[in-house]
């Protein structure tokens, strides 16, 4: 007897970017790349639990006709809980930033070697479980094994993606810390004295170049160029005449 298939029109696959060669694209998309320049699209709300996420993610996989008994499927409808795409689902993350994709894995690899890794956290629950979906798919796994011996570790795809990695705010980004600068933590950071080459050290010297370039140029002063009272007065005085005597 043979098993009957079952048939789910809703499922939906991740759609990878590739090149002429059928490398994966590792640029971002013009949908990531408008998140990236504006913080005010970003999500600033309180990450959730994970059990509450991976709730919601069956809730849409079931709505749209999905195979909710497949984990990566599920896992592709989870949303983000940390960084700058928070809010967005694991599979958007895969199909518009793969740079990114691949910063997030690498940096999570360095850090359990070092033994610094936690798990503690909604936000660092969803890390582990995005490293995990990610890491499912043979064209990541491929990337990450060309990357590790042509390129060496990835760089972030910008400064400001680097995790402060230490303290109360070990899960934000640098430029979480530079663009929530109003609570104070910023402002701790710049004041403090720091051994070069330390986490932190690095962070202040992030802050104090964004600091340097948010100041508004100099305008010289034209007082220079403009002639004084008493040089205007003496342009009007009478020339005396001379007096034989």
């Amino acid at each position: 007897m043979h098993k009957k298939s079952v048939f789910f029109p809703g499922c939906i696959k991740v759609v990878f970017r590739k090149g002429p060669l059928g490398y994966l694209l590792q640029d971002p998309t013009e949908e990531a790349r408008v998140i990236n320049v504006n913080p005010a699209l970003q999500d600033k709300s309180a990450p959730k639990k994970e059990e509450l996420v991976r709730q919601d993610a069956l809730a849409v996989v079931r709505q749209r006709g999905g195979d909710a008994s497949d984990k990566r499927e599920v896992l592709g409808e989870y949303i983000l809980q940390f960084g700058k795409y928070k809010g967005k689902s694991f599979r958007w993350l895969l199909e518009n930033d793969m740079g990114y994709t691949i910063y997030l894995i690498k940096n999570l690899q360095q850090e359990e070697a070092m033994g610094v890794f936690t798990s503690e956290g909604p936000s660092k629950s969803s890390l582990l479980s995005f490293y995990n979906y990610a890491c499912s798919f043979n064209e990541i796994q491929f990337l990450l094994s060309y990357v590790s011996k042509n390129l060496g570790a990835p760089a972030a795809s910008s400064e400001g993606d680097q995790l402060v990695g230490f303290g109360a705010h070990a899960k934000s980004t640098w430029q979480e810390i530079w663009n929530n600068r109003a609570d104070g933590y910023a402002s701790f950071i710049l004041g403090a004295t720091c051994v070069p080459g330390t986490r932190m050290y690095k962070l202040q010297q992030y802050l104090r170049n964004q600091m340097q370039s948010a100041r508004p140029p100099v305008v010289a002063s034209s007082a220079a160029s403009k002639p004084t009272v008493r040089e205007c007065d003496a342009e009007h005085l009478p020339l005396q005449a001379t007096v034989a005597v």
